[in-house]
């Protein structure tokens, strides 16, 4: 019976620190994704996507379209961080495997089309900017710096972490509305339920 006790507890902790091992994994795999992001090393983030997002987008088209957004002469756009909170249980589905990656991420947002402007129409303009990022962070997530014409949004999201054999490591595909028709044709239906709702 002893031994019997010893062989179980022996499994359990077998089991949570494999368990364990998957979440710290996709966490620094994730929080590597993220760092390369702040740094706008883009070719650094496209390593750490899904491939299949390439299928909507080719990788060429993506990184044009990173460093477009990210160079723009009329806005700064600047990641100051991005932190992983949380990793669900993992998923298997026809030998694939899923996770849920939650993380809290602020972006800065500086409008430099806006600098040359008198003061009374920057007020109005990062007033109206406030106004519609509040409407779609939720108020109290927006924060605005009439100083230097910029808004700081702070934002939980969610992402997926996916190991396919036919790609090494962990790679990942934003959960957002613009990705929200590729995730579904890619993640199971019953994965994204799952994993959603921890």
């Amino acid at each position: 019976m002893k031994s019997l006790i010893i062989l179980i507890f022996t499994l359990l902790i077998s089991i949570s620190s494999f368990a364990q091992s998957h979440r710290e994994e996709v966490s620094k795999n994730a929080q590597t994704y993220y760092d390369y992001m702040t740094a706008q090393n883009f070719d650094g983030v496209l390593d750490y996507m899904y491939p299949k997002v390439f299928e909507m987008a080719s990788r060429d088209q993506m990184k044009a379209g990173m460093e477009q957004m990210f160079s723009s002469p009329d806005m700064k756009i600047e990641f100051l961080s991005n932190d992983v909170t949380k990793v669900t249980d993992k998923k298997e589905v026809e030998g694939v495997t899923y996770a849920a990656v939650f993380y809290n991420s602020k972006m800065k947002m500086t409008f430099l089309s806006e600098k040359d402007k008198s003061a009374e129409d920057q007020k109005a303009f990062l007033e109206f900017m406030k106004v519609t990022m509040d409407t779609q962070f939720g108020e109290g997530n927006v924060a605005s710096d009439p100083k230097t014409m910029s808004l700081v949004i702070n934002m939980d999201a969610t992402m997926f972490a996916i190991k396919d054999p036919q790609y090494d490591g962990w790679k990942f595909i934003g959960n957002d509305d613009a990705m929200k028709q590729l995730v579904d044709s890619i993640i199971p239906k019953s994965v994204r339920t799952e994993l959603l709702k921890e």
